[in-house]
């Protein structure tokens, strides 16, 4: 079944609601569903055949979001990009793709023309003024169509991050993401007349894309986009839209924790607060359950459409734990040998289910690196399972450090630092050393009332050391304004680690 028949049942049920919020600009339910039957028929009509890639290099707009459904209803795949992308990322993801067609903002023509050319010239659809390419708003001019898909054709193609090479391509197919979104709503408390959902996140990444935008608008719920990341902002939007739903990277909730207005806005009307993308720290967790919002974390990959574990689907919500894993779900962990390791030892977590991508495009090295002969895919997540079934992210495989033969995970060491009340944010890494190979390192921004010392850095290894074994504190602690992030707002450790 093709994913956007959902939107249109929903359309069916809900015509007059809103659906998507964005600014001054309304879309109703009936209105999205036409625009985006009309869009695909524009498609059509440039040429676009069922199974194309269509690039889509947009932030937070309504466009994204009528772009998206509508490529899905001609039966193409979206490969949605980060927008801050330039012209060679552009290029290389369009020629990873095969890309069709792209679909840009007009302030960026210059750019995505050059990329576009720089892959034999493939056509261009411009949002946004006016161009020398098709507009956006031309499309909408077509005849509406819906074109049928089979559960395992590929409904979505988004790219890897690519901090440890060049990012792959993941090929989802309608029945992962049916299945994902499904789940999603199945696990959300909220009635859809009261799911009012904040869009912090970008829409491209895989968590904005199909927990805030796709499974909301299949099950009637409202999403209000933000352009862009602002702490202030966020926090006007959740007091005068009253909302109910949030979901953001543990760094979003550290800067809105970091913001004076904090402490003066209303959050009563938060009924679901999700974070995902990185463990989120509990000191983090514990200061918003003061404030009256606690906060459910979970956890998922691109390559799993995205969610695979969340404390919404365990009987009460853990501290410190991603939660269980959802219906369908089926989970192991293991060694560096693939042998499952008992209750409790960390090991690679890995995942099978209904929601777990088909493969990586044209990546068949890959492909068999990341999935064993029973079809588990390898998370490169570390992880440990309690006799309760609650499930916890110890670290990144190739963010484990080892200085002298003893493993330290830097979330562990994070966690400690982020429990003095100078730090406000923090990323450990392992740096080179001639004796041990390997030694950490803490890079820390204080919070506004600390002021950078030797005495400082002193005080907040000694708090470590208390706290962990000695092999395992912060050798090196460096005091910095801001740490280095995607675009959704995970932080770049490999950054760090080279200095960039």
């Amino acid at each position: 079944m093709n994913l956007a028949h959902l939107l249109d049942r929903a359309a069916d049920q809900y015509a007059d609601r809103l659906a998507v919020v964005f600014e001054n600009e309304e879309l109703s339910y009936a209105d999205l569903a036409e625009t985006t039957s009309r869009f695909a028929g524009g498609l059509q009509r440039l040429g676009v055949v069922p199974g194309d890639r269509v690039a889509v290099h947009l932030p937070n707009l309504p466009q994204f979001i009528i772009a998206i459904w509508g490529i899905m209803k001609a039966g193409a795949v979206p490969t949605p990009m980060n927008p801050q992308l330039r012209r060679r990322e552009i290029a290389y993801q369009l020629r990873d793709a095969d890309g069709k067609l792209l679909i840009g903002l007009v302030q960026y023509a210059e750019e995505i023309e050059a990329a576009a050319e720089d892959v034999g010239g493939i056509p261009l659809v411009t949002v946004g003024g006016e161009s020398r390419h098709t507009r956006f708003r031309e499309l909408l001019q077509a005849p509406a169509i819906h074109v049928e898909r089979d559960d395992h054709d590929i409904a979505l193609q988004p790219y890897t991050s690519g901090t440890t090479g060049l990012p792959k391509g993941v090929l989802l197919t309608h029945g992962n993401l049916v299945a994902n979104a499904n789940a999603i709503t199945t696990l959300n408390p909220l009635p859809s007349e009261e799911d009012r959902v904040l869009v912090p996140i970008p829409m491209f990444h895989i968590t904005g894309m199909t927990v805030m935008m796709l499974s909301p608008l299949t099950r009637g719920a409202t999403v209000y986009p933000m352009l862009q990341w602002e702490a202030k902002e966020a926090m006007r939007l959740i007091e005068h839209h009253r909302i109910t739903d949030f979901l953001a990277v543990p760094t979003i909730y550290i800067d809105m924790l970091r913001h004076p207005q904090v402490a003066e806005t209303d959050f009563a009307s938060l009924q679901v607060c999700v974070s995902g993308g990185a463990k989120i720290p509990v000191p983090v967790m514990q200061k918003f359950d003061q404030l009256g919002v606690p906060i459910y974390e979970g956890y998922g990959l691109t390559e799993t459409s995205p969610v695979t574990h969340t404390n919404l689907a365990a009987p009460e919500r853990v501290l410190g734990s991603i939660g269980w894993a959802i219906p369908e779900t089926e989970c192991k962990i293991v060694d560096e040998n693939g042998r499952e390791v008992p209750t409790g030892e960390a090991g690679e977590l890995c995942i099978r289910g209904p929601q777990v991508m088909k493969g990586y495009h044209n990546q068949p090295e890959s492909n068999e690196k990341a999935f064993d002969a029973d079809g588990y895919f390898y998370t490169g997540d570390l992880a440990q399972v309690d006799d309760q079934g609650y499930f916890y992210i110890v670290d990144r495989v190739k963010d484990m450090i080892n200085p002298g033969g003893f493993n330290v995970y830097p979330k562990e060491v994070e966690q400690v630092l982020y429990e003095h009340g100078a730090v406000a944010e923090c990323a450990v890494v392992g740096v080179p050393d001639e004796r041990k190979g390997e030694t950490v390192k803490a890079f820390v921004v204080l919070n506004g009332t600390y002021d950078a010392s030797d005495d400082l850095a002193t005080e907040l290894q000694e708090h470590c050391l208390r706290e962990i074994a000695p092999y395992k504190h912060p050798r090196t602690i460096e005091f910095v304004t801001e740490l280095p992030k995607t675009a959704s707002g995970k932080i770049q450790k490999y950054r760090l680690r080279h200095g960039d």
